[in-house]
């Protein structure tokens, strides 16, 4: 399984940005950040791999000054392998 998180230094920011994307009609949740990431406040929008491109083009629309990044999640079993994309 595969899907993209996007952080934010900010908890407010995070919030602000999934109700920014749900306002969209883009699906998203609010999850913990992987500590493998080693960035952001804690908090990261969870979006599906497919909905990456459109993720991307609403946090350039957002504009928002905590934007820590964007990372791809793939787990494996038990495995969990976090990369910046």
């Amino acid at each position: 399984m595969e899907y993209v998180i996007i952080a934010f230094r900010s908890r407010a920011h995070t919030v602000a940005f999934s109700e920014f994307l749900r306002r969209r009609g883009l699906y998203n949740e609010i999850v913990n950040t992987p500590k493998e990431a080693g960035v952001g406040c804690g908090l990261s929008v969870k979006v599906s791999k497919n909905a990456f491109s459109s993720a991307k083009h609403a946090v350039m629309s957002f504009n928002a000054s905590s934007f820590a990044g964007f990372f791809l999640i793939s787990v494996y079993g038990s495995k969990r392998l976090v990369r910046s994309i």
